[in-house]
């Protein structure tokens, strides 16, 4: 078996692995915990809104948040109440972040 052939079989196996990682046919899925979740009663599109499973996403979404001018159109609520509980879950979740009052 010469170093190509076992190359392309690396390959393929990889391939494989994210075709199965990936289904599309799944009705759920590994999915980081999100602050909205796609069936929450606040959530109008029955999509998961603002993952935190990690630090980062969980910066991301303080920054996110603090992005918007108005309600966005995902959300049946008032704007103040979705940057309240996104502050709240982040910090909740990881209290090493500093979140600010605003």
């Amino acid at each position: 078996m010469s170093l190509l052939d076992v190359l392309q079989e690396k390959v393929d196996l990889l391939i494989e692995k994210k075709k199965r990682k990936l289904d599309p046919s799944a009705k759920v899925r590994n999915r980081p915990s999100p602050i909205f979740p796609a069936d929450s009663k606040s959530v109008k599109d029955d999509k998961d809104h603002f993952p935190v499973s990690s630090i980062a996403q969980a910066r991301n979404a303080l920054a996110r948040a603090g992005q918007f001018d108005s309600t966005p159109s995902w959300y049946s609520g008032k704007l103040s109440t979705l940057k309240s509980k996104i502050k709240s879950a982040v910090k909740r979740k990881y209290p090493s972040i500093e979140v600010s009052k605003d």
